[in-house]
């Protein structure tokens, strides 16, 4: 029977939660601050935590790290009342609580729902598989977006999370390196929000001069300035009632973010040459590869501005810290090129597979997918292996780790040590001794290993391995 832990400093709450639970066929542990609940959980097994948010002591967002510092598997729901649900919200998106819901809680309906996904026990989807309510997008429609490492799902999680919500005039920043498929996350979110029937109009923004940034975004009217010949329909015009996705949001110059800043506040715009307010009826999503923190802290980027683009925020995780999604990632993008390009089926050995997760692909998968693009189109085989990836590969190449490269080929542990000891002669130039001293045994253990996996000695030294170093 699933354990729910209660937190609530208030003991009518905590009782009324706990008749509702175990009426629904749960067990349930109660608590009345934080340092309680922590030493619960230390002490028995518990499968899903309900914690108030406010509360004397540890509050619910102090208590919700603690925990993932436990267990960061533990699913934490927050219950929370309506001036705190933009810090309930953060918990969600950004700091690894499973939801959260509003005080008081008007239906037990929603409360059920929740506790019951957070335990796995809902009869109608399959383990491991995205919940579909009307509360969240379901993340399978994300298919543009490909990963499952722990990175990977964090930020789909996240999204689905937000998605809902985005019918309003809500705003996201989504940070992340260059690369790492920021306007995808920005499209993925319209696409399967309340805005996903309307345009969504992405803009670069370092692209556009100076000069003409407000009629490139706002529209002008004919005669407004000296090229205007013609009434000009600007960005947010282009994504009335959808989604205008904002790229390279850091290099704006001061005095556009200033009118972007109003636009935020005020939710209207007027092209330029005209008083005529239009209504922004739109979703922004702003992104950037730079800290905005720090360009507000240095001055190059409004704090006001900032904080109205912070409201929900997405990072996009770099290459090198999702290695493990490279078979899923190259498996696509093979697929795809080999399409467009109406070549063959071609698909990478694991050697190769193994050569992409060294490296570091500092351009992120924006890299990734121009260097497959040029093995599919150079490689005359349809098994795609080392000798087949060029040779600029090494540009952006991590220091192999041997050990780590032997794992990724999934190898037995029998295999694994003989790959070692291989390793070691061939270094020590098949001198016994020293490639003893290397792999941290005995002479004799080396020799017993050795003989053990059938290693002849021979061609390690030009002739044979030995157990004297000839330059002594």
């Amino acid at each position: 029977m699933p354990r729910v832990l209660v937190v609530d400093d208030d003991r009518t709450q905590r009782a009324l939660l706990q008749r509702f639970l175990r009426s629904d066929g749960y067990d349930v542990e109660l608590a009345e601050d934080g340092a309680a609940a922590l030493e619960l959980v230390q002490s028995m097994p518990i499968d899903v935590v309900l914690t108030d948010m406010r509360m004397p002591g540890m509050n619910g967002r102090e208590l919700l790290t603690r925990l993932q510092a436990l267990d960061a598997s533990l699913p934490v729901i927050v219950m929370t009342a309506f001036t705190d649900l933009q810090d309930a919200v953060d918990l969600v998106t950004r700091e690894g609580a499973a939801y959260y819901i509003q005080k008081p809680i008007q239906d037990m309906k929603v409360l059920r729902e929740e506790i019951s996904r957070a335990v796995g026990d809902t009869d109608d989807t399959e383990p491991g598989e995205p919940s579909t309510d009307a509360g969240e997008a379901d993340t399978s429609q994300f298919s543009a977006i490909v990963g499952d490492s722990l990175p990977m799902q964090r930020l789909l999680r996240e999204m689905r999370r937000l998605a809902p919500i985005l019918g309003g005039p809500a705003t996201v920043l989504v940070t992340g390196e260059s690369g790492t498929g920021k306007e995808l996350v920005a499209n993925a979110l319209h696409g399967v929000g309340p805005r996903a029937a309307k345009p969504f109009v992405a803009v670069n923004c370092a692209a556009i001069p100076a000069e003409l940034i407000e009629a490139e975004l706002f529209g002008a009217e004919k005669g407004s300035y000296t090229s205007s010949t013609q009434t000009r329909i600007g960005y947010f015009e282009e994504a009335d009632g959808g989604t205008i996705f904002l790229d390279e949001i850091a290099e704006v110059d001061p005095t556009m973010q200033v009118k972007l800043l109003r636009v935020l506040a005020n939710r209207e715009y007027a092209r330029i040459g005209s008083s005529k307010p239009h209504a922004a009826d739109v979703c922004v999503i702003a992104a950037t590869n730079k800290n905005l923190e720090e360009e507000v802290r240095q001055g190059g980027f409004r704090e006001d501005l900032f904080y109205r683009l912070n409201v929900f925020r997405l990072h996009a995780p770099p290459l090198r810290d999702r290695r493990e999604d490279i078979a899923a990632l190259a498996t696509h993008l093979l697929r795809r090129f080999t399409t467009e390009f109406g070549l063959p089926e071609k698909s990478l050995t694991e050697d190769a597979l193994a050569t992409l997760r060294r490296f570091s692909w500092p351009g992120n998968v924006r890299q990734l997918d121009h260097y497959l693009q040029q093995t599919v189109v150079m490689s005359d085989n349809d098994a795609i292996g080392v000798d087949d990836l060029p040779a600029e590969r090494d540009e952006s190449a991590a220091e192999p780790n041997f050990l780590a490269e032997l794992l990724e080929r999934d190898l037995s542990l029998e295999d694994v040590e003989r790959h070692l000891i291989l390793a070691a002669l061939e270094r020590a130039g098949g001198v016994q001794t020293k490639a003893a001293d290397l792999l941290g045994v005995s002479r004799r253990t080396l020799q017993y290993r050795m003989e053990k996996h059938e290693i002849a000695s021979d061609t390690f030294r030009g002739g044979q391995a030995t157990d004297e170093d000839p330059n002594r």
